[in-house]
């Protein structure tokens, strides 16, 4: 139980710091890149520059003002603001593991103190605490730690997919591919235990 609840602690620890890494990068598409009004200044003087008339009495430039639109009306695209959510609320699955994993792990550890000996007494203590364990549904909450890394990871693919078909469409397909074959076995790894009792698959 013990060697169980390290692992998945873990698993969100590591998942975590991954995800961080893509949200640092992810979120700073949701405002407006400063460097991009930058360049499309420059380039507007360029343009200017080189359309400049020479002649004996003036000078008169032949390419008409534009002016930027104001940074207010910056919209991120619909995929980027699909591909924070999907991340962010990833991120809040592990970490929320993570968190409820600790707080188990230490639950346990203060229902286990004092229960040494194998006297009548501590027998007794041992079937109250567990009795309690059991009226208070901490399997439950154990049981939701797993749901939720498992939910952390969909939601990280479901980006991940988001942000290749942003970029480049055969890349994307075959991540999809290899994604899907994932969902198959994760559903029939799910569904094989209803019809077949002796699987283990639980």
């Amino acid at each position: 139980m013990e060697g169980g609840y390290d692992t998945l602690l873990t698993y969100a620890g590591l998942f975590s710091a991954v995800l961080t890494a893509f949200n640092v990068e992810s979120y700073s598409l949701l405002k407006a890149d400063h460097a991009d009004t930058t360049n499309a200044l420059l380039a507007q003087m360029a343009a200017q520059m080189n359309s400049f008339a020479l002649n004996p009495t003036f000078m008169k430039a032949t390419q008409p003002y534009t002016p930027l639109p104001p940074p207010s009306t910056f919209r991120a695209a619909t995929s980027v603001v699909w591909i924070n959510i999907f991340w962010f609320s990833s991120l809040i699955c592990s970490l929320s593991a993570a968190f409820i994993g600790m707080m188990v792990k230490q639950w346990f550890h203060e229902n286990e103190h004092g229960l040494s000996g194998t006297s009548r007494d501590a027998a007794r203590l041992r079937q109250h605490r567990y009795d309690s364990l059991i009226k208070w549904r901490v399997g439950t909450i154990v049981a939701i730690l797993p749901v939720l890394l498992q939910l952390a990871s969909a939601l990280f693919l479901a980006g991940l997919l988001t942000l290749l078909w942003s970029l480049h469409h055969v890349v994307a397909v075959v991540v999809a591919v290899l994604v899907s074959d994932l969902l198959v076995f994760t559903l029939v790894t799910m569904v094989t235990p209803t019809f077949s009792p002796d699987c283990v698959y639980k």
